[in-house]
């Protein structure tokens, strides 16, 4: 006698077909790829350009991160690298209002509500990493000197302010980031709220993925 093969139950209640098709099959994954593997981040601002400009969007690649967590890979971050990091959090140079970046949503319009002006956030920015632990930086006439030797770099503006700072010694788990856009004013970084911490790192910026026609490495 043939052995019957017992056959799946089609009608599955609701919960487990939302259990199953939404969270199992689509959120854990989506979540398991954001916060281990990678994420898409869009550019917003000029204090990147010319290599980054608002619309772009660029991969952030997060396993690094985590394997620098397990001590498995410790220094994965080199100078000239673009990372996505928190400025920190004890600067008030680091605040920004969170009106600029809600109040064109079309819900707040339709009630009419304006949020505070002192209710501030620390966003996430985007910025290269100029200074390594242990190195000493100095900004002057619009020129990077690391460790007394002037830092060659082929990817800021052609115009620089004199948005100078003066010597800084990076500190252990730190790194001394600024913005390509080398205009006056044009970039929030190291030089006004200081060095930023390793742990708020969210990883590098490895591949631009939009637009198309400067897809590939940032």
């Amino acid at each position: 006698m043939q052995e019957e093969i017992p056959q799946a139950n089609p009608k599955l209640k609701w919960w487990q077909k939302f259990l199953k098709e939404v969270v199992l099959e689509t959120l854990l994954p989506a979540w398991f790829v954001v916060t281990f593997l990678a994420i898409p981040v869009g550019v917003r601002g000029q204090s990147m350009s010319p290599t980054l400009e608002t619309g772009d969007y660029l991969v952030v690649y997060k396993l690094e991160r985590w394997f620098a967590a397990w001590g498995i890979r410790p220094n994965y971050i080199h100078r000239g690298d673009i990372i996505v990091v928190k400025p920190p959090s004890d600067n008030p140079n680091s605040l920004e209002p969170l009106s600029q970046y809600l109040e064109g949503l079309p819900l707040l319009n339709l009630l009419a509500w304006r949020i505070p002006d002192d209710w501030t956030f620390r966003p996430y920015l985007i910025k290269r990493v100029i200074g390594l632990p242990g190195d000493e930086i100095e900004v002057k006439d619009g020129e990077v000197w690391v460790n007394a030797q002037r830092l060659r770099e082929f990817y800021v503006s052609e115009a620089r302010g004199s948005d100078d700072a003066m010597k800084t010694v990076v500190k252990p788990n730190t790194y001394y980031v600024m913005g390509d856009n080398r205009r006056l004013g044009a970039s929030l970084d190291s030089r006004a709220f200081g060095l930023v911490k390793k742990e708020d790192v969210a990883g590098r910026a490895t591949w631009r993925l939009f637009p198309f026609s400067r897809f590939g490495t940032p």
